[in-house]
């Protein structure tokens, strides 16, 4: 990421699945450790999730996928509501 790699590129390079590189770049973002890019999902995929949160919550990762198309990954929606969860967080402070 840090290098311009795609986490697929990253999975590749660490001999990990995709979903595990997906979900440690998703606490990272939603830690601040990292920013999160809308490239990884796509700008059509992460508006049809933001709607979906702004509707359902973040809270659940399950009626997320469920409402969106079936072409939407788990791992798409992971990474939007990572970004979305830390800018609830940073509307607190």
């Amino acid at each position: 990421m840090a290098e311009g790699k795609s986490l697929e590129e990253i999975a590749r390079i660490r001999g990990r699945q995709l979903t595990h590189v997906v979900n440690m770049v998703a606490d990272m973002v939603e830690k601040g450790r990292v920013d999160y890019r809308r490239e990884w999902v796509g700008e059509d995929a992460h508006g049809r999730i933001e709607e979906a949160i702004g509707r359902l919550g973040s809270e659940r990762l399950k009626p997320l996928k469920e409402a969106l198309p079936p072409d939407i990954t788990y791992d798409q929606v992971r990474l939007v509501v990572a970004w979305a969860r830390r800018r609830q967080e940073q509307a607190k402070e």
